[in-house]
């Protein structure tokens, strides 16, 4: 794990899935996913997702955008976007909840199949 990730120590559930790929990082619990980068970390209740879509990113390399801040990663090609009704979002400078919150990060199939089996988010074809 990377030394720069700010631990989330509140977890709920029981830790399902952790991938680390170069500096972002990505876990599933069986109630939340947590999304992690070099300072900050972002925690989100399977309660407060209001959905996970496909998105198209041509390329580019977002991964997470919060308050004017731009977060860069190129680990995975498949990208998606998650809203959220709230967030958690962990930093060097405290911890501060947002309210209804888009994230763009690439994520594995595997960790889309933890997420549908824990969740109760319906996959729509």
């Amino acid at each position: 794990m990377n030394n720069d990730f700010i631990r989330v120590k509140s977890l709920e559930g029981e830790l399902k899935l952790s991938q680390v790929k170069k500096s972002f990082g990505c876990s599933v619990t069986t109630k939340e996913v947590i999304f992690q980068k070099p300072y900050h970390s972002y925690h989100i209740k399977f309660e407060d997702i209001i959905g996970i879509i496909p998105a198209n990113v041509f390329g580019q390399k977002v991964a997470i955008q919060d308050s004017g801040e731009k977060i860069f990663s190129n680990s995975c090609s498949d990208y998606f976007k998650i809203s959220a009704s709230k967030i958690k979002i962990y930093n060097t400078h405290g911890i501060f909840e947002r309210g209804h919150t888009d994230v763009v990060v690439p994520l594995t199939s595997k960790f889309l199949e933890y997420v549908q089996r824990y969740s109760t988010l319906t996959t729509i074809n």
